[in-house]
């Protein structure tokens, strides 16, 4: 009887103990974090008959944190913002690769990503989630290089003109995700996750400033792969590294009419559209994580 007491003293010991440790697993799941970091955009347009392509590296902001709603689910908030744009010197060439003109680009972008991640395991999720995404594209200080009827030919985009383009998209992300989920873990001072996704528009729009009143609708795809690494400082506070690499189609949207004023001030109307557009962008900075 005294050893059937003591064995059952023992078990329920260690089931309390068990309970414990899950109850503050559950206290102290999730995290917030926040990244400094550099992001470096190439971005290039195909035109019948020509093409441009400019890289430029702006400083980023990155936020965000991973949240429990129960053993099943989780979900994540991601939001990214370019800050203190920088801008890049755009040229533009012919098919044969002759370059006629170069202009200053200026890029700036603003997302907000919402993930809801299945957890097939308590690392191992199924992530799907709406993203809007800001984009802003403006070019100034057009020249003209080697062939001087550009101008004359050209009565839309002009020198000493400045181009604003934006864009907003909501796209819909579906992929696969890997999180440890806290950054109490009793087996390791590393935290880890990575998540890799493709995305299509639901809704996109672009407008030109040179063409007031316009609209574009255009469609494409996108895809992604973010991961970041982790190691705790002390307790509930990490330091570690991040890293993204992504993606962008845009495909050529359907021609539209147009309305802009020539250089003799008088209203001119023709045929305008988005060119296809291919955007790779890699960012990467120091990230700090807590929960506390």
């Amino acid at each position: 009887m005294k050893k059937k007491g003591l064995i059952f003293i023992l078990s329920a010991f260690s089931a309390l103990s068990l309970a414990q440790e899950n109850n503050n697993l559950k206290n102290n799941y999730g995290y917030s974090y926040i990244t400094f970091g550099v992001e470096n955009v190439t971005y290039k347009e195909t035109f019948p008959g020509a093409n441009s392509e400019v890289s430029i590296s702006s400083p980023i902001l990155n936020t965000g944190g991973l949240y429990r709603i129960n053993d099943t689910f989780d979900f994540s908030i991601d939001a990214l913002a370019t800050f203190s744009p920088q801008s890049s010197v755009e040229t533009w060439a012919s098919d044969s690769g002759s370059v006629y003109q170069e202009n200053n680009l200026e890029y700036m972008k603003a997302a907000t990503n919402i993930l809801v991640h299945y957890k097939l395991t308590p690392t191992w999720r199924i992530i799907t989630g709406p993203s809007l995404t800001y984009q802003t594209y403006t070019r100034s200080d057009k020249n003209t290089l080697d062939n001087s009827t550009i101008d004359t030919e050209n009565d839309v985009y002009r020198e000493g003109e400045t181009w604003e383009e934006s864009s907003t998209d909501i796209y819909l992300d579906v992929g696969i995700a890997y999180d440890t989920g806290t950054l109490y873990s009793s087996n390791s001072k590393w935290h880890q996750q990575i998540k890799v996704a493709v995305g299509v528009p639901l809704w996109s729009q672009t407008e030109n400033s040179r063409f007031s009143g316009t609209t574009f609708n255009d469609t494409g795809y996108r895809a992604y792969v973010d991961s970041s690494i982790s190691y705790k400082i002390f307790k509930g506070l990490h330091l570690g590294w991040y890293i993204q690499y992504a993606y962008e189609k845009r495909f050529e949207a359907d021609p539209q009419t147009v309305y802009y004023r020539n250089l003799d001030g008088e209203l001119q109307s023709g045929q305008g559209w988005l060119p296809e557009a291919d955007t790779y962008s890699f960012s990467t900075g120091l990230q700090i994580l807590w929960k506390l």
